[in-house]
């Protein structure tokens, strides 16, 4: 029984020794707490001494200016760059000017192969073209082609008895309006025309018209052709 209560009595002595530990607690911390401001507010009150000046001044000069670097820029090691005044034309150097002459006699220009070839071909025709252009000696031009033949035969009659050195072929042909009869090839318009003085002896109304000839039928230059008698 005595035991009993013992135990009885002794647990409000345990809720009572806990619950004095827990206010104990309670007011350590809210002392703590209002400590802290009132530290902070007599930290804030007292006069500053002369370290704190010195942290302060300190901490003004290291700390950074950040309107001060965008509005003044720091440049260092600026040279100053030439102006236009300032710079100075280079001489030119002196270089003899040389003629167009003597530009184009250092040009050895050269004619590509196709071309080289169209110039032959084309050179080639030229002659060929020129072998086949001269004169022939017209002695008939009518509207009958029976007196252009009869005109064509006496004049090969004729000229094989009066013509020495030459013997002029004879060409009947129709050219609108008239039927013609051309004698001869030439190269050349003076000789044509010496020979057509001579037709004139038979044939009064012969003389010289640009005609194309057959070039093997053209006399050669060291050839005499002259009228003669029988």
């Amino acid at each position: 029984m005595l035991h009993s209560l013992t135990n009885s009595t002794s647990m409000p002595g345990y809720v009572t020794t806990f619950l004095f530990v827990l206010l104990s607690i309670s007011v350590t911390s809210c002392s703590s707490t209002k400590i802290v401001p009132e530290n902070v507010i007599s930290q804030a009150g007292r006069t500053p001494t002369n370290t704190d000046t010195l942290y302060q001044d300190s901490m003004d000069a290291t700390a950074p200016m950040q309107k001060d670097r965008i509005d003044i820029p720091l440049v260092t090691n600026l040279t100053k760059l030439p102006s236009d005044a300032d710079a100075k034309v280079p001489a030119e150097p002196n270089i003899p000017l040389l003629g167009w002459a003597d530009f184009y006699a250092s040009i050895r220009p050269g004619v590509p192969a196709e071309l080289a070839e169209s110039l032959e071909l084309e050179s080639t025709e030229n002659e060929e073209k020129n072998l086949y252009e001269g004169f022939r000696i017209q002695i008939y031009s009518g509207p009958s082609p029976a007196m252009a033949d009869t005109v064509s035969k006496q004049f090969r009659t004729w000229s094989a008895q009066h013509v020495s050195g030459y013997s002029p072929e004879t060409y009947t042909f129709f050219k609108a309006p008239y039927y013609r009869v051309h004698v001869g090839d030439f190269h050349d318009r003076t000789r044509a025309y010496s020979v057509s003085q001579i037709v004139k002896r038979q044939f009064p109304d012969a003389w010289v018209v640009y005609d194309r000839v057959i070039p093997w039928n053209v006399p050669a230059d060291s050839v005499l052709i002259r009228f003669q008698r029988n």
